[in-house]
């Protein structure tokens, strides 16, 4: 297609030109296009007329009415459009853990790193409800998985509001928990939870994961229920001993969590009665959310 030129240009100024001497001359392409200044909207500029005249009181609310009605389409589609870049930052933390547990197990004779408090290999230390521990990141330093991923941030998910924790809001260095069935631990102690007992007690090593891809290794926890970094999952799905986040600010009623083979993914809230949960241990047998990560928690014997 030909490049086109455009050239205008006005002859004459005063009022007695001819029309001819006020035409706005076009050349596109080789074709003379004529556009007619009439005499009477020179004058009309001249005058003032056109750059006097001001909004009536229907053209202003009109105006109005019409910002309030773009405002009103564009909200929603700005709110979900947050709510997707925070659920996205919130998958790549999850991730980025996820290949610091991978690396830890390669570089330890495939042994999975500790979920279970208290114990020097533990994956991280410090407990969110207590006010010295809350907001300490040396705490997610002196965790196993921070030499294969040394940063803080990943630890927190960008939804989390802190703890409330004695009548005031805590900012938190940790929203992240792991599954109670990853890494070893004694195993005089008894089954966690007391409902395990039919169950893998607690993966120990890389070749325990028979179906590495259908089970959870890391998830975000509700700042109502996140405590240490151990996640106490019901593996016969009758009660939420500890709860993904469940709330409208983190990422609208989902969570996100990632799996023993590596891959990430998000989990929305279907059951109506997961939104009624508030505190840890709450009763909710047949609830489809709880089933659905009971059985990626951990397997039968």
């Amino acid at each position: 297609m030909r490049a086109r030129h455009f050239v205008a240009y006005t002859l004459g100024c005063s009022p007695q030109g001819s029309q001819a001497d006020k035409a706005l001359a076009i050349s596109r392409s080789g074709d003379v296009y004529l556009a007619l200044v009439t005499l009477q909207t020179w004058h009309d500029i001249r005058l003032g007329r056109l750059r006097g005249r001001g909004f009536t009181l229907v053209e202003l609310l009109a105006v109005i009415a019409t910002i309030a009605i773009l405002a009103a389409l564009l909200l929603p589609i700005l709110s979900r459009a947050k709510i997707k870049a925070q659920r996205t930052a919130c998958s790549s933390n999850l991730r980025q853990l996820g290949f610091a547990w991978i690396m830890y197990s390669s570089e330890n004779n495939s042994a999975l790193v500790a979920s279970y408090p208290s114990q020097p290999e533990v994956w991280v230390q410090g407990d969110m409800t207590l006010p010295t521990e809350a907001g300490n990141a040396d705490l997610i330093r002196e965790g196993k998985l921070f030499r294969y991923s040394q940063s803080v941030s990943v630890y927190h998910c960008p939804t989390d509001e802190g703890q409330s924790l004695n009548g005031a809001r805590i900012p938190t260095v940790r929203s992240y928990s792991m599954n109670s069935f990853m890494g070893a631990r004694n195993p005089a102690l008894p089954p966690i939870p007391e409902t395990a007992e039919n169950y893998v007690p607690f993966f120990s090593k890389e070749s325990d994961l028979r179906r590495p891809s259908d089970l959870w290794v890391l998830l975000d926890e509700d700042e109502r229920s996140i405590n240490d970094g151990f996640f106490v999952t019901d593996p016969t799905a009758h009660m939420w001993i500890d709860f993904p986040a469940v709330s409208s600010h983190r990422h609208n009623f989902s969570y996100g969590l990632n799996f023993a083979d590596g891959h990430s993914e998000v989990w929305r809230h279907s059951d109506p009665r997961t939104q009624r949960v508030s505190v840890n241990r709450t009763e909710q047998s047949g609830n489809s959310d709880l089933a659905r990560l009971a059985t990626a928690s951990t397997l039968r014997k």
